[in-house]
């Protein structure tokens, strides 16, 4: 190009043109070379740079393809390769290929060349230009390898993910799915041959499980399939559908476990549970440092963190992505306390950490704090992956938000206990606590004084004014006793229209004024059903009384005070 300026030119316009030319060729980033018949004839700074050229003096002694390795990638030989890559280019007008180049140094490395041919004044010759891709290269390969860790997990944890599309009625498999299952890769499954491969005896179950999630409950199934040679294995199946803004289901996205050894050993393997059951479980992973190499965007979300993107200044060498991670994430143990309460912290240290390096997995119960600081239960699994040599080689977390279990738990907890009508303590709860109360007057002497209120002609109120009314009658003296009663008292519905009180630290003349006034309220109340009255008998637990002692007590004062006329209160005789 230098040559070209220097022999001048007749015509000052294609001077000027050709000096600003060769002003961008100097200043490109790029690296661009000229060679004619295999031979360099001039290059910039930067091919000079990228290819560790001293000068043009030592550029014009070389050829072309001294800059390429022996072979390339695929196996084939260079020098051939690359001739007819230039003749293809000198031929067609250009030419764009990838190309693995090596350096005076002797650095080997990837590139993208564009080869264009050039009609210039004293001649034609060919232009490359050359992008270094090493980076770009290493990037991708870091994904793959990310890839194929997560593979593993799957592989490891017997799971694989599905998705149903309802629109063509095709079911698309994962490579794990097609393994469970037994059938050809390239097979194509549909919601009937996927039917055909469930056990007969477990088809009706399997069809029930997917029409309650078409109503818009999560799908979830434990069932055998038959794979084409006859083998039987058990898989536990998830899924949630997806549907439009219209109601219409579009597809499904799920996942299956194979199972059949948790099941054969009973529960001796069951740890190996849904580790990547679905995209809302969170998923982390640690280096043998316990440096955490990776986290899932469920799991970033969750935590307030960058969702994950590609970035140049990921860690190649891994293969994972730290981007966005805290600063604690480098040391397991700040790991733990930047993501756990104490409480967790201190279990997962002392008990699953230890428990997982000795079995290579550990499950249960812990929490998690949101990036507001507030706890929420979780299950959690960690797998210890061992090398060949029996190191430790990478740690597996995986963890699943059970808040809403817990909220289900405490719900039947609660009506386990609980009268549906009128919301106070059922027999059940009362029984428990008469125990609890006898061992106190055993124990330390604590009085406690038991009232038994029985609604007089209430089944005449039923028959009268209807059921609705007579609940309502109950309701509205649930909440008259409750307004009399002292926090540490307990009321209890002890059956159809019979409330019984427990009263603690209470003397059998006090629980029998607290009766009458009891009666009182109720005979001078205006219900919806008109007047109402009650019956009530009064007793004290004695140290010597059985539960069911003080109770026959109780139910013959009662059944004395409705003999003497009802609207009275009894004291039971011991």
């Amino acid at each position: 190009m230098d040559t070209m300026l220097q022999g001048g030119s007749s015509n000052i316009a294609e001077l000027a043109l050709l000096k600003r030319y060769w002003a961008a060729f100097m200043q490109s980033r790029e690296a661009i070379l000229f060679f004619k018949h295999g031979r360099l004839v001039d290059a910039n700074p930067s091919a000079l740079a990228l290819l560790a050229i001293e000068d043009r003096a030592q550029l014009l002694a070389l050829d072309i393809l001294c800059f390429s390795p022996p072979t390339q990638p695929s196996g084939q030989c260079s020098e051939a390769l690359g001739n007819a890559y230039i003749q293809q280019a000198f031929s067609k007008g250009e030419m764009a290929l990838e190309w693995w180049l090596r350096d005076l140094n002797g650095r080997e490395f990837p590139a993208e060349i564009m080869l264009s041919r050039l009609k210039l004044p004293d001649g034609v010759v060919l232009q490359a230009t050359i992008r270094d891709i090493s980076e770009r290269e290493a990037q991708r390969n870091a994904l793959l390898q990310r890839e194929k860790d997560l593979l593993d997990v799957h592989r490891i944890a017997q799971i694989g993910n599905w998705v149903s599309d309802f629109e063509s009625g095709e079911i698309c498999w994962c490579e794990q799915v097609y393994h469970i299952f037994g059938r050809p890769r390239d097979e194509p499954i549909t919601h009937d041959l996927f039917l055909l491969t469930v056990h007969p005896d477990d088809r009706e179950r399997v069809q029930a499980a997917f029409n309650r999630a078409m109503r818009g409950a999560p799908y979830e199934v434990i069932h055998r399939i038959v794979r084409p040679d006859g083998q039987e294995r058990t898989v536990h199946e998830r899924g949630q559908i997806e549907f439009d803004p219209h109601g219409r289901a579009l597809r499904m996205l799920g996942s299956v476990q194979d199972i059949t050894e948790q099941t054969n050993l009973e529960n001796n393997l069951r740890r190996l549970v849904a580790i990547l059951d679905s995209t809302s479980d969170l998923i982390t992973m640690h280096g043998p440092d316990g440096a955490m190499l990776y986290m899932n965007n469920a799991g970033r979300r969750f935590h307030g963190l960058p969702t994950t993107c590609v970035k140049k200044d990921d860690d190649l060498q891994c293969g994972w992505q730290r981007y966005g991670l805290p600063e604690e994430t480098g040391s397991l143990s700040a790991t733990i306390r930047r993501f756990h309460p104490e409480w967790a912290a201190q279990r997962i240290e002392q008990e699953a950490l230890p428990t997982a390096l000795r079995d290579g997995l550990w499950q249960g119960e812990t929490a998690l704090l949101t990036s507001s600081g507030e706890e929420v239960p979780v299950s959690q699994v960690i797998i210890v992956h061992y090398d060949d040599s029996g190191r430790v080689a990478q740690t597996s977390s995986m963890i699943r938000d059970i808040s809403a279990q817990k909220r289900l738990e405490a719900q039947l907890a609660h009506s386990a206990v609980t009268d549906h009508l009128t919301g106070i303590y059922n027999r059940k709860r009362f029984d428990e606590e008469v125990d609890k109360a006898l061992a106190r007057r055993r124990r330390s002497g604590v009085n406690t004084a038991l009232i038994l209120l029985d609604i007089d002609h209430f089944k005449l109120v039923n028959d009268t004014y209807g059921h609705d009314v007579g609940d309502q009658v109950l309701i509205d003296i649930t909440r008259l006793l409750q307004q009399h009663l002292r926090v540490q008292d307990l009321l209890a519905r002890w059956g159809g229209e019979e409330f019984v009180m427990l009263l603690s630290d209470t003397t059998l003349a006090d629980g029998f004024q607290l009766a009458e006034r009891l009666r009182q309220l109720i005979a001078e109340h205006t219900f919806s059903a008109g007047a109402i009255t009650a019956s009530l008998g009064v007793t004290l637990l004695h140290a010597d009384d059985t539960p069911s002692q003080c109770i026959k007590r109780l139910d013959l004062a009662l059944y004395q005070a409705k003999r003497a006329g009802r609207n009275q209160v009894v004291e039971a005789v011991v």
